[in-house]
């Protein structure tokens, strides 16, 4: 007669949930860009750049808080380059 109990696969078997996340995982619920404040705009921007820093390097950690602040720098040059648009309703 067959067994009526369920059996556990050996590859579930004590094995640690081995996740790893993402540096820069976007966000899952966005607000709309008109949203969001130029500071959370910039804070998005510089970690994007900075993250393309590191991505550029090879991967290769180390290197943090160069790529921060240079991610900073090139991100205030482009807003304060970028027109200022004021919205009207």
């Amino acid at each position: 007669m067959p067994s009526t109990q369920a059996t556990k696969s050996p590859s579930s078997k004590n094995v640690p949930d081995m996740t790893v996340p993402l540096v820069a995982k976007p966000k899952e619920s966005a607000p709309p860009e008109a949203a969001m404040s130029d500071a959370e705009k910039r804070a998005d921007l510089i970690r994007i750049a900075a993250y393309s820093l590191y991505e550029r390097r090879g991967y290769v950690s180390g290197h943090e808080l160069e790529d921060w602040l240079q991610a900073e720098m090139e991100v205030d040059r482009q807003m304060a380059a970028a027109p200022r648009t004021t919205q009207t309703k």
